[in-house]
């Protein structure tokens, strides 16, 4: 799996490509299948790529392994069944498929970048919309696969999934207005780390541990003791 960073970089060449192939397509005036089929893939690299980010940056830090992978698992399925229905025959079996994989893709991306963006600042209050965005992101998956598969055709069930995407979408928006709120922690520790003296700011001292590990890792060193200051 690749890192945020070569991830981003593929993105952009992507995104460059795609460009470049459509402004050739609208000054040749030359519109084929093969030319529409080009600027899918070059697109859907660029979708999925972005999608991969949060497992990328959790695999980088070594964070919810578990949960990267899925994640990454999903998104590269998508990714290849789409690019297949792209240069192929479409049908209503690969059409359930797809739909399927990029449901689930989707709702793992989202769990990933949830997580990978949690903070040591993080109140109890922001732990619980947090925790809250997860469920809805489950129920939305599981409400999105089972629309897929049996076909349901009632629109009271798909009110029901809209509002579970809209209180969603709310939990996700709560959580980043809350953390832009929440300001700096006061508090600091001392911590060696490796023998080496810094002082980190932490809720706790696991917190304040935590930080320095990941600060240090950064930086390139492989963190072997960890004492109090």
């Amino acid at each position: 799996m690749l890192g945020r960073k070569p991830l981003l970089l593929a993105v952009a060449g992507a995104l460059c490509l795609t460009a470049a192939i459509a402004v050739v397509v609208l000054l040749s005036g030359h519109f084929d299948s093969t030319s529409w089929r080009i600027l899918g893939t070059t697109s859907a690299i660029s979708f999925f790529g972005l999608l991969a980010v949060p497992a990328g940056a959790l695999l980088e830090r070594g964070h919810a392994v578990q949960l990267a992978r899925a994640s990454a698992a999903l998104t590269g399925a998508s990714f290849v069944l789409t690019v297949a229905a792209i240069w192929s025959d479409w049908s209503a079996g690969l059409g359930k498929t797809w739909g399927v994989l990029l449901t689930l893709a989707v709702a793992a991306a989202q769990a990933a970048a949830v997580e990978g963006r949690r903070r040591d600042t993080d109140t109890q209050a922001i732990r619980r919309l947090v925790g809250g965005s997860m469920v809805t992101a489950v129920v939305l998956a599981v409400l999105g696969v089972l629309a897929i598969l049996t076909e349901i055709d009632d629109a009271g069930f798909y009110r029901v999934l809209g509002a579970v995407a809209i209180v969603d979408v709310l939990l996700i928006a709560l959580v980043a207005v809350l953390r832009r709120g929440a300001g700096p922690i006061a508090q600091t520790h001392r911590v060696r780390v490796d023998g080496r003296l810094v002082e980190v700011p932490g809720r706790d001292w696991a917190a304040a541990v935590a930080t320095a590990v990941r600060q240090a890792e950064r930086d390139g060193s492989t963190v072997r003791r960890i004492e109090r200051g």
